[in-house]
């Protein structure tokens, strides 16, 4: 029992170790509530504390259950990468802030001072396998062999690339090691001497991962070319056909040597040694490294902000993804160590987590949702679907009272969808694509309406539906496209023009006038019926202006832009007359309420803020989402508004709970709570104070007071309803004898 507690201690110590460091009565506060339920630390401790908070999850592992075993803690730059010595007693990493570390796994503690990549970023290290030396790959293209034993402090730099080196790595038995490099070379050295023993050429894009097999005789080198390139050892021989992808960013060889994992932009490729692909193994995000276990029956991969762990069947293509997460920023490398026990993750936040590879948690699937950036969301006039279109190319319908998906994923677009936009009757549904493209699909079964809409040179910005429903416009480059939805959803009636490439357009509800605002800060308005141009355009910002929305009674434009400002005219007399200020960065995203009462605006600096566009007061500030806030849409009703994001999810707030809440009692804890912006890992009240540290791994799905639905992966819903809370000089009152 002793033993267990004390692992659950060292568990519960290190998953919390920001929240400790800072505030030691957060260990109550804030670190006890995340804690595992199942954990002794939870269940000695919890039932002598009150008033904290309750955390609920859903499509997440626990983060003390994900068993972050050691956080490693000392650069102050990202860290680029690590490796494990071959007796995984060591550990190097590089980064950004021009050093290498090696750490003893044991204690956690360097073994010797940092060591300097030259002038730049240390973008790769690997331990050679006598533990002797460690290789870095730097920003200045220099490759450094520097001496880890004690005493010796020789270092030795080989030069020959002309550009940065974005991987190093030893052979197995330690006599060569190979370099790769934007230079679109890669280049064999004597380990011992630093002789060039070859310069391998035949790339013609960045080289962006090399390595061994294990017996040392065949080279692998992976490039944004799109090909894996296979060489002998140490000759630099080409060794077959290159191996062909897209992209590729990194390679690794499995430990019988029969098989390569590639990583082809953000497709986790398995292929075989004669180059017949095996699987295509599909990441949430972004993937920038991939290892083997040392049993070959796993492979491990950096992606986003978390690791994910393919668990191989033997005989069979399929995996079962289970995703390791802990860090607050990017992950930029991951590898198993020599035993398989352990995963260390190298990360943006400057830490290094090592983990538990091994789980005997039932594999939580993530929830339906989104797994790139939300990019536009729209709500259909009834109230009932929201329609949202992503970075991932999809657009999805989803349920605005529960969540769920009413459709499957729409698909067609090959490339993200930038808008999306519903008919006020609800039969059609139009997006936007990168590719190009404008589509339409029937609301109720998901079809495809005809054939892609084409007609833009490029992006597609924006879609949107005039108030009859029988007007779709477009814009991208320097047009305005207007389509006749009733004649001929192939043919545009009207090719409104600006003079800079537009990125926004809205009809105005009474059918009148068409109004485009592009990328210098000018606003255009066109008569619908004849195409004429009412006005010489509005020239209030001198940024791209990002959305623009007419009021209800088509006599108020709001717009903004790549600036902190939302502004608002008349249009009648072509002339400003209020600036919203309040965000601290550019606005993504505005719309006007169904009734006029208020205005709602996305922005970059991840809220979501209401305002009284009567007299320019703000009224509510949301805080929530991760990352900038992209698009924003009112419920008809106008008692909520839904907001996508970057961090993937779409939210919907309640905005009568906001205010009232906010006439009640702003100063009670739970109001605090519910008000409280993110800052470093913090939720914090008006004045600054901490009132409550959340894990890294929960911040972008944490679902807020007043959002009454959140469409993500994975939620983490806290609850404060007991105004009990103990924040502040108040905290003692949080334990009970």
């Amino acid at each position: 029992m002793v033993s267990r507690f004390l692992h659950d201690a060292n568990i519960f110590v290190a998953s919390s170790h920001e929240a400790i460091k800072r505030s030691i009565p957060h260990i109550y506060i804030s670190a006890l509530p995340f804690a595992d339920k199942q954990s002794l630390v939870y269940q000695d401790f919890a039932p002598h504390s009150t008033g904290h908070i309750g955390v609920d999850m859903f499509g997440i592992y626990h983060h003390s259950s994900s068993s972050t075993v050691k956080v490693l803690a000392g650069h102050s730059g990202a860290v680029r990468s690590v490796a494990y010595s071959h007796d995984g007693r060591l550990l190097a990493s590089g980064s950004t802030d021009g050093t290498a570390r090696v750490w003893d796994t044991r204690t956690s503690t360097e073994i010797l001072p940092s060591l300097h990549g030259g002038s730049g970023w240390v973008l790769s290290v690997d331990l050679s396998p006598d533990k002797e030396s460690v290789a870095l790959g730097t920003e200045a293209g220099v490759v450094w062999i520097w001496s880890i034993v004690p005493g010796q402090e020789s270092n030795q730099p080989l030069r020959g690339h002309s550009s940065q080196v974005n991987s190093v790595r030893f052979s197995s038995d330690g006599l060569h090691l190979a370099s790769a490099s934007n230079d679109e070379t890669v280049r064999l050295w004597n380990a011992e001497t630093g002789i060039l023993l070859a310069v391998l050429r035949g790339h013609t894009g960045c080289v962006n991962g090399v390595a061994f097999s294990p017996d040392g005789a065949i080279l692998a080198s992976a490039s944004s070319d799109g090909t894996i390139r296979l060489w002998r050892s140490p000759t630099g021989e080409a060794k077959g056909e290159p191996l062909r992808g897209s992209g590729c960013d990194g390679v690794d060889f499995s430990p019988d040597g029969e098989m390569i994992a590639g990583v082809l932009l953000g497709t986790f490729v398995l292929l075989q040694r004669n180059g017949e692909r095996r699987a295509g193994l599909e990441g949430a995000t972004r993937i920038h490294s991939v290892r083997f276990s040392p049993d070959g029956r796993s492979l491990v991969a950096a992606h986003g902000q978390g690791v994910r762990l393919w668990k191989l069947q033997p005989g069979k293509g399929d995996v079962s993804p289970v995703d390791i997460s802990g860090h607050s920023g990017e992950i930029h490398w991951a590898t198993v160590s020599p035993g398989g026990w352990y995963i260390a993750s190298a990360s943006e936040d400057g830490m290094i987590r090592i983990g538990s590879a091994i789980s005997n948690q039932p594999l939580i699937q993530p929830l339906i949702a989104h797994v790139l950036a939300v990019n536009s969301v729209a709500v259909s006039h009834d109230g009932a679907f929201i329609i949202s279109g992503s970075d991932d190319m999809v657009v999805g319908v989803w349920d605005a009272r529960t969540g769920e998906p009413t459709l499957p994923p729409l698909k067609g677009p090959t490339d993200w969808v930038v808008s999306v936009a519903i008919c006020p009757d609800g039969s059609l549904i139009a997006s936007g694509s990168g590719d190009g493209t404008v589509w339409l699909w029937d609301a109720e079964s998901g079809a495809a309406a005809g054939e892609p809409i084409r007609g833009h040179i490029g992006e597609v910005k924006a879609v949107t539906f005039s108030r009859d429903g029988r007007w779709l416009a477009s814009v991208g480059d320097v047009s305005v496209l207007i389509w006749d939805l009733e004649t001929d959803q192939a043919a545009a009636i009207r090719h409104f023009r600006g003079e800079d490439a537009l990125w926004a357009v809205s009809f105005s509800p009474d059918n009148a006038l068409v109004v485009a605002g592009d990328q210098r800060g000018r606003i255009y308005l066109w008569r619908l019926d004849t195409g004429e141009q009412v006005q010489e355009p509005l020239h209030i910002i001198q940024k791209c202006v990002w959305s623009i929305a007419f009021s209800p009674d088509s006599t108020f434009l709001v717009f903004a832009g790549n600036d902190d400002a939302v502004h608002i005219s008349d249009v009648p007399t072509d002339r400003p007359i209020l600036t919203l200020r309040g965000h601290t960065d550019s606005v993504r995203s505005v719309a006007w309420s169904p009734d006029g009462s208020f205005v709602g605006t996305g922005s970059y600096d991840h809220t979501v803020r209401i305002w009284n566009p009567s007299n320019g007061l703000l009224l509510a500030t949301l805080h929530g989402h991760a990352d900038q806030v992209t698009s924003v849409a009112f419920i008809p009703d106008g008692k909520s508004i839904v907001s996508g994001s970057a961090d993937s999810t779409i939210r919907k707030w309640d905005l009568s709970a906001v205010f009232k809440s906010a006439s009640e009692d702003i100063g009670s804890p739970v109001s605090r709570l519910a008000f409280a912006a993110f800052k470093e890992g913090w939720l914090v009240g008006s004045s600054g104070e901490l009132l409550l540290w959340v894990p890294a791994e929960y911040r972008r799905y944490i679902q807020p007071t007043f959002c009454t639905l959140q469409i993500s992966r994975s939620r983490v819903v806290i609850k404060a309803g007991d105004r009990e809370l103990h924040p502040d000089v108040d905290w003692t009152l949080c334990w009970r004898d």
